[in-house]
């Protein structure tokens, strides 16, 4: 990703800083100064985004929510700054700290959660500034349920008259009883949750979710305190999309025990308490295949991203580690069932 040193020459003249060195490292950029070292980052190249993520900068600060790293303000005060060809950039503090170790620490899911806690609460009351938009999931979740169903059925459908089946479609073929009960288990909760009540409590709070929520956008900082950072992917979302996303990372990790996830969620609830509404939702997030879903349509249908390259191969290697954790799924979807009264 990285760019020419005179396009970010260009975004760092916005501030008040003097920059001695710029290194590329993941998909920022580590700026030394003489004032100290920051962090630049360019943000949405679409412009509505790109606002809508100065407001939420904006809008975190204004909540005193410190759990994050530090956005610093141009010589116009302002969080984003802009290049002449029109690139928008963030400047923040360069957090230093160690990433959280989900798979053995108890103590940093548990702080994780409590970060991911109170950045919700400090959500709340989020006005978009003027020409800026999130992205929304709001209200489309079911909508997402039905239609990727009914694709992975039809796929299904094609490969009983398919002349020759490569070693994929026999991996599909082996595991599509499997996705089709945890796809209908998901839809049939979700059909029959509150989640239409959920959706409009989050249109009245103007709240929001981070989108990504990961062990990689976690950083213990050397004082101790977990931070959130990395907001591109910030949307109009129920809370639980992120629980979902966090779980579905840490679960993982943790080959899929229950305990663990009690940890996260008694954690989160400390802060502020998930009613049964969202913990049916969130099983119902849980259940759904999304992952072997996404892989079967990127497969058949549109290779993007970063399986844009892949060979068969790769795709059955991947698809068959998702398969064999089928058992481990089942057996924490039931706890899950049982623990918090989900019918």
């Amino acid at each position: 990703m990285a760019k020419d040193q005179a396009e970010l020459k260009m975004a760092l003249a916005n501030w008040s800083i003097s920059p001695q060195a710029i290194s590329s490292y993941k998909d920022v950029y580590q700026v030394k100064t003489l004032e100290g070292i920051y962090c630049l980052k360019e943000i949405d190249k679409k412009p509505r985004r790109a606002l809508a993520l100065e407001g939420v900068f904006e809008h975190l600060m204004k909540q005193d929510f410190a759990k994050t790293v530090k956005a610093h303000r141009t010589k116009d005060g302002r969080i984003m700054g802009q290049t002449p060809a029109g690139r928008n950039y963030i400047l923040t503090d360069w957090l230093v700290g160690r990433k959280p170790a989900f798979r053995s620490s108890n103590q940093d899911l548990i702080g994780a959660a409590t970060t991911l806690a109170l950045f919700h609460q400090a959500s709340i009351g989020f006005i978009a500034p003027p020409g800026g938009k999130l992205r929304s999931r709001l209200n489309r979740w079911p909508n997402r349920f039905s239609s990727r169903l009914r694709q992975v059925v039809a796929l299904r459908d094609t490969l009983d008259h398919k002349p020759f089946l490569d070693n994929f479609d026999r991996a599909f073929i082996e595991y599509y009883p499997w996705i089709l009960d945890r796809a209908q288990d998901g839809w049939c909760v979700l059909a029959i949750s509150g989640y239409d009540h959920l959706v409009e409590k989050v249109r009245k709070s103007h709240s929001f979710c981070h989108g990504d929520v990961a062990e990689r956008n976690f950083i213990v900082a050397s004082t101790g305190e977990y931070c959130l950072i990395d907001f591109d992917l910030a949307r109009r979302d129920m809370r639980v999309a992120d629980l979902y996303k966090f779980f579905r990372d840490a679960m993982k990790k943790r080959h899929w025990d229950f305990l663990a996830a009690k940890l996260i969620l008694d954690a989160y609830s400390e802060v502020d308490s998930l009613d049964p509404e969202e913990l049916t939702v969130l099983y119902a997030l849980l259940s759904y295949p999304h992952k072997m879903i996404h892989l079967l349509l990127r497969y058949y249908i549109k290779r993007e991203g970063k399986s844009y390259g892949w060979s068969t191969r790769k795709f059955i290697e991947k698809f068959r580690e998702l398969g064999k954790q089928q058992v481990m799924i089942d057996r924490f979807l039931e706890d899950f069932r049982k623990e918090y009264g989900i019918r």
